[in-house]
């Protein structure tokens, strides 16, 4: 049995990404490790510290007892409650690497969704840096079954990023889309032709290749958000990395137009996961 790690901050977001992990975990044989970490009081020397001390045992015990209660609301399976004060960014990336987690689940923060996700949230955080995947969970997304998967690629190293999705998919026995925007360079006929070859080579044979035209009259975020809509998937899949075509598509366009419009389940997962490999 594979385990998740869902970190919580207590909020009604991190709850919801819960409740979404629950369903995951149900549906795919996994356990959950819930994880709440925070940076405890420090004493000043305003303060007396013996009065900062109660303050943090207090605290420690009361978010305890929260996650305990997490556990049983929302939780069918086996999960464990994990508490650790530190800072919480550092304390997601160490643990799940040290513990092998097969994948973070995360919820999204304020009214902006996406937006507050890559920029200044835990869940940005993690996911620039976390060696393990991570699913990003939008306000008050429900759990669906997984049918459709959207992978948005580049093509500069397909076959290899869809190993990493391939054993996701097939937990659900979900059909992968290879969505390419085609702005008619950086890729020959030829090419093209190669990989789709090599997509049927492939032992998963539910995986369809999409190339839809793109003009550079419309920002890439704004394109690829159409495709999305009008198809429905249940997961879109992602792999950034710095100055990646991850990083041309959500910023330095209608970002805050995409966050608030983007309303499914984001999985990320390194390049550099996938060049170690």
């Amino acid at each position: 049995m594979k385990t998740i790690l869902v970190p919580t901050d207590f909020s009604s977001n991190a709850n919801n990404a819960l409740k979404y992990a629950n369903a995951f975990a149900q549906a795919t044989d996994n356990k959950i490790v819930l994880l709440h970490s925070y940076i405890p009081i420090l004493g000043k020397y305003d303060r007396i510290p013996e009065i900062v001390d109660e303050e943090n045992i207090r605290v420690k015990k009361e978010s305890q007892k929260n996650l305990e209660i997490l556990c049983k609301k929302y939780v069918k399976g086996t999960c464990d409650a994990l508490l650790i004060t530190r800072n919480p960014i550092e304390t997601i990336l160490e643990v799940s690497q040290k513990r092998k987690f097969s994948l973070i689940i995360m919820g999204t923060h304020g009214v902006s969704g996406l937006m507050q996700l890559l920029f200044g949230s835990n869940t940005s955080g993690v996911i620039s840096k976390s060696t393990v995947p991570v699913l990003a969970i939008p306000q008050r997304y429900r759990f669906r079954k997984i049918n459709t998967i959207v992978y948005a690629s580049d093509l500069k190293n397909t076959i290899n990023e869809l190993k990493h999705i391939i054993p996701f998919a097939k937990e659900f026995d979900a059909t992968i889309e290879i969505v390419h925007l085609d702005y008619g360079y950086n890729t020959t006929d030829d090419e093209k032709q190669l990989l789709e070859k090599k997509i049927k080579s492939l032992s998963y044979k539910k995986i369809n290749f999409i190339e839809k035209k793109a003009t550079l009259e419309l920002p890439m975020a704004d394109q690829l958000k159409k495709y999305l809509v009008k198809h429905k998937p249940q997961i879109l899949v992602m792999f950034p990395e710095e100055k990646s075509w991850f990083d041309k598509i959500f910023i330095g366009s209608k970002t805050e137009e995409m966050a608030n419009k983007l309303k499914l389940p984001l999985l990320s997962i390194r390049k550099t996961i996938v060049k170690q490999k």
